[in-house]
This record gives structure tokens, C-alpha cells and sequence, in this order.
């Protein structure tokens, strides 16, 4: 049985709470609780239920109360717990069932803890007392003054009990995690100056000294203001002590259990905390959650072992030692720190280590053993017992740390590594990574002010980009700004924009962020030297699971340069030799390095690796320095060629259906293609990267990828310039002219479409040249040229037919015919689009097809050829959902609209059953940005709100249309716009 006064009263058995009954019942157990094993009269209980004033039945209904809870509470205990006598009620309370009792009974084992120094067991006896507390003593009651008078002593002892269980914790270093607690106790006792005392300690040892003062100037306040007094002797104290920075910083000791002798303990060897870490609290947390000792009675338990692993600069040693000063109270008996070599510096025998180890702990040199296993065996048996948190900092692989670890279950061992030591059994590896650009803000305020930044917070998102993330490379930005305070932030930046200095720019006295990464990359064997090397090559830190391959062994392929224009064989990405054991073995080797992480798992299943980026600045410069150009030049070609034959096999497959795996893989690899081709056009390998984004035209085109399309057609453009080659001029002109087209931008297209067709003809490129005819045809025909393009829509049909293009003829055949249907001559579009549509038949490819069907439906909808048009339309559409070209579906069913309102003009059904369609298309064009399409789908949707008398929505989508006719210079469309809006209907 339990009984609980302090909160609501309640007794609570085997089968849980005890029915007590109402105020009066819980107030008669209040009052024996107070009296346990104790008669109490009867008086004296009406006394205490009706303040001295009973009624006439009192004793009566005393007499009732009583039954009650007695049945209740024997019924609910082994015995006889509630009896009545000659001299009163007698309640039996057993040892430890009472809580009040046992909360004085805790308070009084933890302050003769804390008398005897005992700082640790004080700390658990006292948090164990006041988790006792459920809410105010007797919570709920009307108090008698018996019952007031004893919750007031009691409410002081729960105040007195927790100042106590805060000095003890400060005595323990622990004051980061009692501040938040100690804020709010003197929130709600804030007469108490020894509550303020202790939160003042702990606000300064962690390093908030203007906090202390701020809490010191609330107290002095409210002292003022409710007492008319001054802070006592203590307070004043401890204020001066702040303002002359002579409080100590460290908590008191914690001596050796009883019957062990003290000698050197409690020993703590941590470097000093760092006054500017931030961030990391998740990974503190989880840290410390694993590091805690657990016990299990009569079974061993092993020894919590952390590692935190990163690449170089990454911050390891910082969090670990910001951790372990976290957990001193954790591990009162002390913190051992060690670094035993091998990364940094001269590696050190686990002998030498140990020696070193034992000799801090109070054993003398001529009692160490001469034996490795000997040291590791006294070792541990000197840490028995204890609770002691061993610190390895810096540690390179697992031998090193098999011999100093302790064997008791109290320990801790936190390790901090650049290697992933995967192979040292129980041990928990977490990863230490860089800091998000919020955290290195904030560093960078610490460091250098915060005025600078936010003054300039353009120059200052430069140059967190060119720390990315590292706070080694933080640390020295920061400390280069303060030594430069006349300096804008825009000056470091602008010089950390430039990769090829950027290493040389992030160093500041003995801070390097090149030095610290070159040890890593010092140790590691020649072909892992070599592979870190190779892949500073690659344009960006994203590294596919082929890539490795080619740079190394040249097995990506090469193919010969093809005719952008011309249908390309499709190669498989599966067809291109993949990675060995051997790669695979290297890579496994930089990641155990933490010099590159396998990041992710591509749409396929493969690992996707990731090198940091101020990691692959250092690759980039050891491969300048120990590979001649020629063979960094070979290796960067093989990456471009398996780019390319990859890019080609998955766009090839784009125009058939079922290409879901190739779509989903263009998408993945969307911007390492971009960056690809801007990193060939701008590191001279101009052939390739024209190559390249040949090849990722109609994926552009297909995929609504217009910023990037335009961005590599401007790269290639500049390096063909640079170049002086006119072909690849034109075809990067003609790459831009089409994009522009697909942006609305019809004049700048026209710019580029001449300029491209102009050399082309010149050059006698006719494949090339027809083309571009092609793609200019379908650029102007919409817009007020279409003879133009009718004309060079036959001129591409009669070039193509010569060189036997079938693919070619196919989509000249529809562009003449398009341009034909501008021209209002659409019977003679129907039979061109007829001669596409049997060309199409014979090419074999979804796509082709459903363009021509489509259309042909327009041609043989202005035609009145209802039926045909639908039939039409019905195969079409399913192609361009099986190859997943949403704008092709969506200009499919504009002309579903247009066929239904055609079908039976000014029907509201046939309106109604237009609108399903249009609104699909609208959608679909909204979330393209396609704005041809949406003015198209505006001006449908129109009439048929008109059809269905809806003048003003109708009104609305077409001047939405209007304008955007007007904006994309589509005169004959706007002619019908306005004629629309002249009608009286609208």
C-alpha cells in the first residue's frame, strides 16, 4: 500500500488507487496520515473537518466517514490498515508507504551526503525526494490549521531539499542543465536569495556572465520592491565575484565512495571547454543518452562506448570535448583524455599510452607493469568501481583502442576518429557532421560580431557557401574578419569564390583547413591516394557509382561524335562496364576515411557517393600537383563519354513508352547533367560538352527543362565561341532558339534560328540546317509567319527525304503541316499530316505518333471530320501517357475541347462535356509554366462558358488569353480573342 499526501491525497494498492470518497473522507486519512500508527480522537477529527465549528451530527458523521474508508482500505491491504478504539482512529502505515515520511527520510540521507562530500549520492537521494511531489502537500483540501501549518513546513522542506539538490549538482559541473530549472524556481520563490545565488553560479560557469548580472539586478529588484531590503551578505558576494570574474569556474569534488581511499580522485585531464561551440545539441543529446551507465544485477555490463566520425575539420574533437564536460557529473570520479597519434601526430604505443594513463591515476612508475597486457589489466582494475569517462581523441584505427578500455560497466569511452571503426565490437558510430548555415552564422558571430553579417547578409550567405558548413574553415573565416576589421565581409568572400585559392585563403595563424586535411589524405595508400585525387576531378562533389571507374581505368567508353540531328543507336547504362571489386575496395577505403560518404542510393539501387566540397578543392589540387595534364585530361574525358552514353541510351528511350526507369534516372541526375556540361564547356572540353548537351536536347524539350536547357546552351555557346567553331556554334544557337520558342519569347528565337540556319548553310551541315528549319517552323507558324514556316517546313521535308532521315521526315512532315493548319489550309494539312502520320506508322516511336495524331485531329476538326478526329485523339492520347509527356497530353485534350464545342457549336452539353478536358489541360499547364498552353487552354475555355451562357467567366478567360497572346506576339489568336469579346454574348 501507498499513501500519498504530497498532491492530491491517495491510497493506492496491488490493484491501483483506492476509492476514497469526497473532501470529507480524503480530509479524516489527511489528518491520520499525519499521525500514523497513532490514535487520533474523534474530537480532534471534527475539529479538523469543520474548523472548530461541527454541527450537532458531527461524531456521527465522523463515525461514517471512518467506515468508509476502512472498508475501503482494508479491502484494498493484507490487513487490518483503518481501526477504531477507546482513544481514537488508528491508521497502520507501514515503513516506506508514506510519503511524506519518506521524503524527509531522502532529504535527510542526501544533505548527510552532501556534509560528507558525497556530492553524487547527495544529488540522486535529494531528485529521488522531490520526484515524490505530484503537486502542492494535501492539494485539494480545506485546510484546518493543522493541516496549513504542516503543508508549510512541508512546501519549505521541498524548497530547502531542492537548493540543496542544486548546490549538489553545481558541486558536480553539471550547472548547463540546471539553469532552466533554476529560472523557474526563483520565478515562483523569487524572495528566496539563495535561489538566486545558485542560479547566478550556474549562469557563470556557463560562461553567461552578463546573465548572472541581469539575475542579480531581478533579485536586488524584487527585493527592494516586496521586502524594502537589500540582497543579503551571500548574494552581494557572489554578485562581486561575477563582476571580478572570481567565482570558480568548476564544481567541487566528489570523494571516493565509502571504504575506498581517495588518492588522486577525482581526476579530470579535459582540454578546455569552448566558450563559441554551437549547435550539435542532437548529437550531444544521443551521445550522452548512450554513454549513461546501466546496471543489471548479477550480470555483466559492458562498457557505453561512443564514436563521433567525420571528415577533417568537421569539428570531432570540439563536440567530444563539449560532451565530456557535459557528462562530469555523469562520471564524478573523472575524465581521462588521451591522444593516442597516428592522424595529427607521431603515433604512440598502447604501452606508452597506458603508462602515461596510469601514472594520472596515482600509480607510481615503479609499480607499472613492463607488458602491454599487464598495463591494460592494472588499468582496468584501477578503474573498478569507478565511474570515470575515458576521452580517445583522434584515433586512427581500432588497435589503439582495444588496450584502454576499462572493464567496469561505470565507464564511459568516448572516441573521436576520422576513421569509421565499424570493427570495434558494441560501440555506437555517429557522425559528426558540418553545420548548417543557421549554426555557422552563429559562429561566425561569435567569432567576428555580428554587426559585420548583418549588415551585409548577401556577402555573408557567399561565404558560409565557401565554408560549407565546415567549422574548421568557419573559425578561420572568422578569425581573418576580426583580424581585418576594416574589411567589408564581401572582401573574404569574393576571394573564397574562387576554388583554386580557396584553401589558400582559409588559414589563419596555426588554423588550416588545407593542413588538416592533408594528414588524412597522407595516410592513405597510393591507389586510394589516387582514386581522392581522381575525383577532385569530377565537376561536382556528387560522385555516380560509375564514375569512379572511368576516372581510374577508362572503361566508361568512348563514343564517336554523332550527328546531333541524326537518330542515335540507344546504349544501355547497363551496357557500359561497371565498377570491380577492386574500385569497390578503394572507395570502401575513402569512406572508412571519411573523405567521401556513400551519400545515397540512386533510382537503380546503386550507391551515390559525396566528397565535401573543400575536401574535393584539396583533390583538385593534388591532382594539379602529381598528375601530368595530359592524363587529368584523359581522366576527365572518360567521365564525359560515360555521361554521354548513359545520356544517350536513357534519351532515346524517352520517346517510347515504358520509359519510366530512364525518366526517373534524367530526373536524379538532372543537375550533375547541367553542371557536367558547364564544367566540359569552361575546362576546354568544348566537343564533349556540345556532345553532351546535344544529347539532352529533346530531354529538355520533353521535360519542360527550360532555365537549364538555356543555361547549357549559353556554356556551350561561349566555349564554341572561344573555340571558333562555327557547327557548334549553330547548334548551340539553335538550342537556344528553342528554348526561347518553349519560354514565348519569339523574337529572340527568330535571332537565334536565323543565325543558326545561316551557318549551317554556309558550313553545307544540311542535316543540321534542316532541322533547325524544322524547329524554326514550329516556332514562328503560330505567330503571324506562317508561310515563313510553311516554307522552311518544306524545304526540311525535301533535305530529309534526300538523306533518308525517316525520323527526320516524320517531324517535318508534321511541322509543315502545322504550319499549313496556321495558314487556314487545312485540307492541305490533312493529307501531309497523312504522309507524316504513314512515316510515323513505319518509325515505330509512341511519341512520333501521338504528335501527328494529334495533329492531324486539329486538321480534320477545322475540317468537320468529327469522328476521325476523335478516333484520333483516342490513340493518341494514351501514347503520351505511356512515355509520360504531360505537355503533349495536355495539348491533346485542348483539341478534345476544341473537337466536342466544333461538334455541335453553342450546345451547352457539348460545352459542359469541353470543359472536363480544357480544365485538365489548364491544370497541367499551370504547373509546367507552359504559357502557350495556358493561353490556349484560356481562349477554349471560354467559348465554352460562352456556349453555356456564363458571360462574365467567359469575359474573364478571354482577356486572360488576350493578353497572353498579346505578351507571346500570337497575332492571329489575339484577332480571335478580340472577335470573341466584340460578340454581345460575352
Amino acid at each position: 500500500m501507498e499513501f500519498r499526501a504530497l498532491g492530491h491525497v491517495e491510497a493506492v494498492g496491488a490493484d491501483g488507487a483506492v476509492p476514497l470518497g469526497g473532501p470529507k473522507p480524503r480530509t479524516i486519512l489527511a489528518c491520520l496520515l499525519l499521525s500514523a500508527n497513532t490514535p487520533v480522537p474523534t474530537d480532534r477529527l471534527c475539529e479538523m473537518l469543520w474548523a472548530g465549528n461541527p454541527p450537532a451530527s458531527a461524531r456521527a458523521n465522523v463515525r461514517s466517514y471512518a467506515a468508509r474508508l476502512r472498508r475501503a482500505l482494508n479491502a484494498a491491504s493484507d490487513g487490518d490498515r483503518l481501526s477504531p478504539g477507546h482513544q481514537g482512529y488508528l491508521l497502520r502505515v507501514q515503513q516506506g508507504e508514506l510519503d511524506l515520511r519518506l521524503f524527509d527520510e531522502l532529504v535527510a540521507r542526501g544533505r548527510a551526503a552532501l556534509a560528507d562530500g558525497d556530492h553524487r549520492s547527495a544529488a540522486e537521494q535529494l531528485r529521488t525526494a522531490l520526484d515524490l511531489w505530484r503537486g502542492a502537500a494535501f492539494d485539494g483540501l480545506a485546510q484546518h490549521d493543522a493541516l496549513h501549518i504542516e503543508a508549510s513546513r512541508l512546501e519549505e522542506s521541498r524548497m530547502s531539499a531542492f537548493e540543496d539538490y542544486a548546490a549538489a549538482r553545481l558541486a558536480l559541473g553539471e550547472h548547463d542543465a540546471l539553469v532552466p530549472a533554476l529560472r523557474a524556481w526563483t520565478a515562483g520563490h523569487p524572495l528566496r536569495e539563495r535561489l538566486w545565488v545558485l542560479l547566478m553560479t550556474a549562469q557563470y560557469r556557463c560562461g553567461r556572465p552578463g546573465d548572472a548580472l541581469r539575475s542579480y539586478a531581478r533579485a536586488r529588484r524584487v527585493l527592494r520592491d516586496e521586502l524594502g531590503l537589500d540582497p543579503g551578505a551571500e548574494l552581494r558576494q557572489v554578485h562581486q565575484d561575477v563582476l571580478a570574474r572570481g567565482l570558480p569556474l568548476g564544481g567541487g569534488s566528489s570523494p571516493a565512495r565509502p571504504g575506498r581511499s581517495v588518492g588522486v580522485w577525482p581526476v579530470c585531464q579535459l582540454p578546455a571547454g569552448i566558450p563559441d561551440f554551437v549547435g550539435r545539441e542532437r548529437l550531444l543529446a544521443r551521445a550522452s543518452e548512450l554513454l549513461s551507465p546501466s546496471y543489471v544485477d548479477g550480470s555483466p555490463v559492458p562498457v557505453p562506448t561512443v564514436i563521433l566520425t567525420g571528415l577533417p575539420g568537421v569539428g570531432k574533437t570540439a563536440a567530444a570535448t563539449q560532451l565530456a564536460h557535459r557528462l562530469r557529473g555523469t562520471f564524478p570520479d573523472g575524465q581521462l583524455y588521451v591522444q593516442p597519434g597516428g592522424v595529427r601526430g607521431a603515433r604512440r604505443p598502447p604501452t606508452v599510452v597506458l603508462a602515461d594513463l596510469l601514472l594520472s591515476i596515482g600509480v607510481p612508475g615503479s609499480a607499472i607493469p613492463s607488458t602491454e597486457s599487464q598495463r591494460a589489466a592494472l588499468f582496468r582494475s584501477k578503474l573498478a568501481d569507478r565511474r570515470v569517462l575515458v576521452v580517445l581523441d583522434d584515433v586512427r584505427d581500432t588497435s589503439q583502442v582495444r588496450p584502454l578500455l576499462p572493464g567496469d560497466g561505470g565507464c564511459g569511452v568516448l572516441i573521436t576518429s576520422r576513421a569509421r571503426l565499424t570493427a570495434l565490437p558494441g560501440a555506437h558510430l555517429l557522425d559528426v557532421e558540418p553545420l548548417d548555415a543557421a549554426d555557422g552564422h552563429t559562429l561566425l558571430d561569435r567569432i567576428a560580431g555580428a554587426r559585420r553579417f548583418t549588415t551585409d547578409p548577401q556577402a555573408t550567405s557567399r561565404l558560409l557557401a565557401g565554408c560549407a558548413g565546415l567549422p574548421l574553415a568557419l573559425r578561420v573565416a572568422g578569425a581573418r574578419l576580426a583580424g581585418h576589421p576594416h574589411r567589408p565581409v564581401s572582401w573574404l568572400a569574393d576571394r573564397l569564390a574562387d576554388e583554386r585559392r580557396r584553401l589558400g585563403e582559409l588559414r589563419a595563424g596555426d588554423l588550416a583547413v588545407r593542413a588538416c586535411v592533408a594528414t588524412a589524405y597522407h595516410g592513405l595508400a597510393p591507389e586510394a591516394a589516387r582514386m581522392f585525387r581522381a575525383l577532385g576531378l569530377l565537376p561536382t562533389g556528387e560522385v555516380p557509382y560509375w564514375a569512379p571507374a572511368a576516372l581510374l581505368s577508362g572503361d566508361a567508353g568512348r563514343s564517336e561524335p554523332e550527328d546531333r540531328m541524326n537518330p542515335v543507336e540507344h546504349v544501355e547504362p547497363d551496357e557500359c562496364v561497371e565498377p570491380d571489386d577492386r574500385v569497390d575496395d578503394i572507395l570502401d577505403t575513402l569512406v572508412h576515411a571519411n573523405l567521401i560518404r556513400a551519400d545515397r542510393i540512386d533510382p537503380a539501387g546503386r550507391p551515390r557517393y559525396r566528397m565535401h566540397d573543400l575536401l574535393r578543392a584539396y583533390a583538385a589540387e593534388r591532382a594539379a600537383e602529381e598528375e601530368s595534364p595530359e592524363r587529368r585530361r584523359e581522366m576527365v574525358a572518360r567521365v564525359l563519354d560515360g555521361w554521354l552514353r548513359r545520356v544517350r541510351g536513357a534519351a532515346g528511350k524517352l520517346v517510347d513508352a515504358g520509359a519510366d526507369a530512364q525518366i526517373d534516372w534524367l530526373e536524379y541526375e538532372r543537375s550533375g547533367l547541367v553542371a557536367t556540361v558547364e564544367f566540359a564547356a569552361r575546362s576546354g572540353h568544348g566537343e564533349r560538352a556540345s556532345e553532351l548537351a546535344a544529347a539532352l536536347d529533346d530531354v529538355c524539350h520533353l521535360r519542360n527543362w527550360w532555365d537549364d536547357w538555356e543555361r547549357m546552351a549559353q556554356a556551350v555557346l561561349e566555349r564554341a565561341s572561344v573555340d571558333g567553331d562555327r557547327r557548334r556554334i549553330a547548334m548551340a544557337q539553335g538550342s537556344l532558339a528553342r528554348a526561347g520558342a518553349g519560354r514565348g519569347r519569339a523574337a529572340e528565337a527568330m535571332r537565334w534560328f536565323a543565325s543558326a540556319i545561316e551557318q549551317a548553310d554556309a558550313l553545307g551541315e544540311c542535316r543540321l540546317a534542316a532541322y533547325l528549319r524544322v524547329y524554326c517552323s514550329f516556332a514562328v507558324a503560330d505567330r503571324g509567319m506562317a508561310e515563313q514556316a510553311r516554307a522552311d517546313a518544306a524545304a526540311a521535308v525535301s533535305a530529309l527525304a534526300t538523306l533518308g532521315d525517316l525520323r527526320g521526315s516524320v517531324l517535318a512532315l508534321r511541322s509543315l503541316g502545322s504550319a499549313l493548319i496556321c495558314g487556314r489550309r487545312e485540307a492541305e494539312a490533312e493529307q501531309v499530316l497523312k504522309r507524316a502520320l504513314e512515316a510515323a506508322e513505319r518509325l515505330g516511336q509512341p511519341l512520333a505518333l501521338a504528335d501527328v495524331l494529334q495533329a492531324l485531329a486539329v486538321a480534320e476538326t477545322a475540317l468537320g471530320r468529327y469522328r476521325s478526329a476523335a478516333r484520333h485523339l483516342d490513340r493518341a492520347l494514351p501514347y503520351y501517357r505511356g512515355v509520360r509527356h504531360r505537355p503533349g497530353e495536355a495539348y491533346a485534350l485542348i483539341t478534345v475541347g476544341r473537337l466536342r464545342l466544333a461538334e455541335d457549336p453553342g450546345n451547352p452539353e457539348g460545352a459542359a462535356a469541353a470543359l472536363g478536358p480544357l480544365t485538365q489541360a489548364a491544370e497541367v499547364f499551370a504547373e509546367l509554366g507552359e504559357d502557350r498552353g495556358e493561353a490556349l487552354t484560356a481562349f477554349m475555355r471560354g467559348r465554352a462558358y460562352a456556349a453555356l451562357g456564363d458571360g462574365e467567366r467567359a469575359r474573364g478567360q478571354f482577356v486572360a488569353s488576350l493578353a497572353a497572346f498579346r505578351a507571346l506576339r500570337m497575332p492571329r489568336w489575339e484577332k480571335r480573342a478580340l472577335r470573341e469579346l466584340d460578340d454581345d454574348g460575352c
